[in-house]
């Protein structure tokens, strides 16, 4: 189970590498920041369309990551796939938990007690209509959000990713930790306008 401890410092580790690499060079809205995590859930559809999925899991992957170059064997292996696209998601919101000082809430059995409800829902869906939810949560971050409620709302977004990395065997917080690695060596704005 992921701790109040390891998501506060994810959140920082995602807040300062986006610092150091220009995207908090100019203010942005919580439009504009949950736009980009929006566009990062389309990415998740596409990969499962396309059924672009890690092949190597456990040891077998953490050896080859290890023992190889990092940065293209993390690219020929991890990057742009289902799991790839779901960490872009949560490092986006941990980010943009970063910039804007929201704490992550957590109840008693881990980021927000709704963990029964999300198995529930995804036994009857498919990939694209969960991530439709999940559009659904990002959505209400908007600038007409009230700031209060923002921690919630937040917390809601990352336990649904959390449950889905669940239900679809995913290693969500190891995929983090590589991904945000990768990101460390990427160039100012990852090479793009914003």
């Amino acid at each position: 189970m992921v701790t109040k401890e390891k998501l506060d410092s994810l959140t920082t580790r995602a807040f300062d590498t986006a610092c150091s690499h220009g995207f908090h060079d100019v203010e942005r809205s919580n439009a504009h920041f949950m736009m980009l995590v929006l566009s990062e859930i389309g990415e998740m559809v596409e990969a499962d369309r396309k059924s672009r999925r890690v092949k190597l899991h456990g040891d077998a992957l953490d050896n080859t990551l290890r023992f190889n170059d990092f940065v293209p064997t993390f690219e020929h292996l991890v990057k742009d796939t289902m799991e790839d696209e779901l960490t872009d998601v949560v490092i986006r919101l941990l980010d943009f938990c970063g910039k804007r000082g929201i704490s992550i809430l957590m109840g008693n059995d881990g980021i927000v007690d709704m963990q029964d409800k999300f198995v529930e829902m995804f036994g009857e869906m498919s990939v694209c209509e969960q991530c439709f939810y999940l559009s659904r949560v990002i959505t209400s971050i908007g600038d007409d959000a009230p700031a209060q409620d923002l921690p919630s709302l937040v917390a809601c977004a990352i336990s649904f990713c959390f449950e889905f990395a669940t239900f679809h065997k995913i290693d969500l917080l190891w995929h983090i930790e590589k991904k945000m690695a990768y990101n460390e060596t990427r160039a100012k704005m990852h090479g793009k306008n914003y």
